[in-house]
């Protein structure tokens, strides 16, 4: 009966990020959290999740994505795990849960925002490695916090 409620749970999370483009691990790890794993196995398999999930969508949308937009955002990604692991190392652990779940909560609400709001148009390429920077700082930060715990 339990892999029947964790194939759902993953179902879930799938389709949050089908329809959403994100939110797979906000929605599942919380849910596998109380059902049958520590926060480290859950971690694991959102991640392994992730992916698998990812890649019918890029196989299928191949011919439509930049390499070179996912080039910048990769190398930034690439410097910015290094950072959020160095603050995860120096900074409270309540701080930085706080700075995540404030960007979480200003992302959420400019795109509630921007949708009766005039669109702007960042043309730089400089803004993808910036994009990039703050993902990676992101997610090693939480990543180090799930395993702090």
């Amino acid at each position: 009966m339990s892999i029947v409620i964790i194939i759902l749970i993953v179902l879930l999370g799938a389709l949050t990020r089908t329809v959403f483009g994100f939110g797979e691990a906000l929605v599942t790890m919380p849910l596998l959290a109380l059902v049958a794993f520590d926060l480290q196995s859950a971690t694991a398999l959102i991640g392994a999740l992730g992916l698998i999930v990812a890649i019918p969508a890029a196989i299928r949308y191949r011919t439509k994505i930049d390499l070179a937009v996912v080039r910048r955002l990769v190398l930034g990604s690439l410097l910015g795990v290094p950072v959020g692991i160095a603050v995860m190392k120096w900074v409270p652990t309540k701080i930085v849960l706080g700075a995540l779940a404030l960007f979480l909560i200003s992302y959420g609400t400019y795109n509630l925002v921007r949708k009766s709001a005039a669109q702007v148009h960042l043309a730089s390429p400089k803004w993808d490695y910036l994009a990039g920077l703050i993902s990676g700082i992101m997610g090693s930060a939480t990543i180090a916090t799930v395993y702090r715990s």
